[in-house]
């Protein structure tokens, strides 16, 4: 440490007499690293010499560089432009991004729709040839999920998961992926996190996977929730009644215990944009404006201005309630209501702002006396509300307005269940709110108060309970300050009818209908945590067993569900399983290396079954046919049907229906026909064609047959 000092000391007069010794130094150093960094991606990746262009950034996280490096062509030089886009850290390539446009193609709507030249296992040859050539160093370590191999027929894209092993285990969070051109094999993109520094050791006394199975049966948290699903067709919810484990942490496969393990990558997002409105006009309130006149409908929805509460009686309101934190004088900066007669739901949108004058105590730089000064704060509420009963479904305000502290620990509660008590009537007792938090402005370095602290704010959420059940879909929660107002509170009751906990299966029961239902393995997890004796970023590494499915199972059948209590269906991953013998087979299978299949939830095609509309017009939108039935998509699908399917979008219903336009070679075709159309230019674009003069309009088309129609529009 003294040594380290004595550096930075000699750096500090190095900077202090000569202001470009110490940039000197360090431009030395991140020279060097980049020189580095530079090198190994140039040792795997070629750079073509018409990629004269270059430039580079860098970001630090955690200690460790990613420097990112760009080169491309000269700006718009004869419609050419190409690019190529490499990070790396350490030695590790974690992300290339190459493209090319040489010109610009002729372009046929039908020629994006093909097959690829290279085979199925010729386009993981060279995705693992990519592997290795991009990272030689740690390849072993890199994984390719064939099962994840998309191949695409609407571009000349091949696209696969990678992830990070060790051992043969898989890292948690080191997954991306890797794409290259279906016909040349040449790669297109490949991303892949990877954390520097974590150490893999040998793993012998793990435990096995029924032993994790069982210390997650006797250690793993659960409880009884109900949640719900909503139909959007039938606009009502369906309740359910599930198991969940309420600790997402792991079983450790040295220990046998729940992991409490982190990670400790993340990513932000954010963004703002600068909104600039027009002035409104002055309208006419009896014509709305400029001459124009109100419809019915419109004048009905204007009456309820009279009935509804308006934004400044809402404002009103909440100041004579004296429950809110909404400063001194408080007034409306935007509203926005809503009204859905029909459905009696009405809502109201504010937003309250303050500006308010307030001293505070400074010292006279010139005196050093104590003077007053005066400033302005603003305290912005916003409030979600009824404008026609006057409920306040949620409120939520700052607090840079100071006041005077009334908390303490005796009241914190009799103020947040007095406000639940008002705001929420009858509801409240479906709620459970005596677990109060309260905040501290100091504490102790255990994180206990210090004697002369004050209580800041004070806290308390719960679920709605029925049947002393907690339910998922409702909740209430309330903040107040130190001021004993509220500055947080929202409420979310639907008044879901729950079935009662009768006739259901027991804990461990569920359990091991759980374990039936998903897949066991080992994974390993990293975290990035401080060094507490040197603070330095230090990689931590463990290894658990982990499911594929958190615990989510319905109480009273034993099934997977999602969170809402949804049945989980699991998607068919296999082969066709009757194929055997079928003329189809080479076509389905061809297909299904792209991904397209036509099977149920068995792996059958059911060759000889009838497909329906819908079913049909979902399989053509691998070729760029988007049709949507209205009704009638659960019929079988005949061929004149199909041919309209087949061109919905060349040509409109409108046009096609027209009398007497169309004409096809079919004997069995009417003029009359209302899919004349359709058929005409599914003819002439060679979609479909007819055996002996006829189109046989009526026949129905079996499953195999629109496998190879599809087929055939691919060939």
């Amino acid at each position: 440490m003294k040594f380290k000092r004595t550096i930075a000391s000699g750096l500090a007069l190095a900077t202090f007499f000569s202001g470009t010794s110490i940039v000197s130094y360090a431009d030395e150093a991140s020279e060097a690293a980049m020189r580095q960094a530079l090198t190994y991606v140039k040792e795997r990746i070629d750079i073509p010499e018409e990629l004269t262009e270059f430039d580079y950034s860098k970001s630090v996280r955690y200690g460790k560089t990613t420097y990112d490096f760009n080169w491309r062509t000269p700006d718009n030089k004869d419609n050419i432009y190409h690019y190529i886009d490499v990070s790396v850290r350490g030695k590790v390539i974690v992300s290339y991004s190459g493209y090319c446009r040489d010109k610009e193609p002729d372009f046929n709507p039908d020629d994006r729709y093909s097959f690829g030249k290279l085979s199925h296992d010729e386009i993981v040859e060279k995705m693992e040839y990519w592997i290795k050539k991009l990272n030689p160093s740690v390849y072993k370590d890199i994984e390719l999920d064939e099962e994840s191999l998309r191949i695409s027929v609407s571009s000349d894209y091949a696209s696969a998961t990678i992830r990070r092993t060790s051992d043969g285990i898989p890292v948690m969070g080191q997954n991306g992926s890797i794409i290259i051109n279906k016909n040349t094999g040449e790669l297109i993109d490949y991303g892949l996190d990877w954390i520097l520094g974590a150490g893999f050791p040998d793993y012998d006394d793990m435990i096995s996977k029924s032993e994790a199975m069982d210390a997650f049966k006797e250690k793993m948290p659960t409880d009884l929730v109900y949640t719900a699903t909503y139909d959007y067709k039938e606009e009502k919810y369906t309740p359910h009644l599930i198991y969940r484990q309420t600790d997402f942490s792991d079983i450790d496969a040295l220990s046998g215990e729940l992991t409490t393990f982190e990670g400790s990558y993340f990513n932000y997002y954010g963004g703002d944009a600068d909104l600039e409105g027009d002035a409104e006009d002055d309208a006419n309130p009896a014509t709305g404006g400029n001459g124009v006149s109100f419809t019915e409908a419109e004048l009905k929805k204007l009456e309820l201005e009279g009935i509804l509460m308006t934004a400044e009686e809402a404002v009103q309101m909440l100041v004579d309630m004296d429950m809110f934190w909404l400063g001194e004088n408080p007034g409306v900066e935007y509203s926005y209501s809503y009204a859905d007669v029909e459905n009696d739901e009405y809502y109201m949108n504010l937003t309250i702002a303050s500006k308010d004058k307030t001293y505070y105590i400074t010292e006279d730089k010139e005196t050093g006396e104590d003077i007053q000064k005066e400033r302005t704060v603003t305290t912005t509420a916003y409030v979600g509300l009824n404008p026609k009963t006057g409920e306040i479904k949620s409120f939520s305000s700052s607090s840079a307005y100071p006041c005077e502290a009334k908390l303490s620990e005796a009241n914190s509660k009799t103020f947040i269940k007095k406000y639940i008590g008002i705001l929420a009537g009858e509801k409240a007792k479906e709620f459970k709110v005596d677990d109060v938090k309260l905040s501290y402005d100091k504490k102790n370095k255990d994180g206990t108060p210090a004697e002369d602290s004050h209580i800041i704010f004070a806290s308390a959420s719960s679920p709605r309970y029925v049947y002393d059940i907690p339910t998922m879909a409702e909740s209430i929660s309330i903040n107040i300050n130190k001021a004993g107002k509220i500055i947080d509170y929202s409420i979310n009751y639907l008044g879901i009818e729950y079935p009662e906990p009768e006739k259901i299966i027991a804990r461990d029961e569920a359990v091991d209908k759980y374990f039936d239902q998903v897949e066991y393995y080992l994974q390993h997890r990293l975290a990035i945590k401080k060094d507490p004796d040197t603070s330095k970023d230090v990689v931590y590494t463990a290894v658990v067993y982990n499911a594929d499915n958190e615990l989510y199972i319905d109480a009273f059948t034993g099934k997977l569900t999602y969170s809402n209590g949804e049945e989980f269906i699991r998607v068919y991953k296999g082969g066709y399983t009757d194929l055997e013998g079928s003329k189809y087979k080479d076509i389905a299978e061809k297909l299904a290396s792209y991904n397209i299949t036509l099977m149920d939830e068995n792996g059958r095609l059911n060759e000889d079954e009838y497909i329906t509309r819908d079913e049909f017009a979902e399989l053509m939108r691998y070729v760029g046919c988007w049709y949507y039935n209205s009704t009638g998509g659960d019929k079988a699908l005949t061929r004149q049907f199909a041919a309209k399917i087949l061109t919905n979008s060349v040509i409109s219903e409108e046009c096609a229906e027209l009398p007497g336009i169309f004409k096809t070679p079919f004997s069995d075709v009417k003029e009359t026909s209302k899919y004349l159309g359709y058929i005409a230019v599914a003819n002439a674009l060679g979609y479909m064609g007819g055996e002996d003069g006829k189109f046989y309009p009526s026949r129905k088309i079996t499953r195999g047959e629109a496998l190879e129609m599809l087929y055939e529009r691919l060939a």
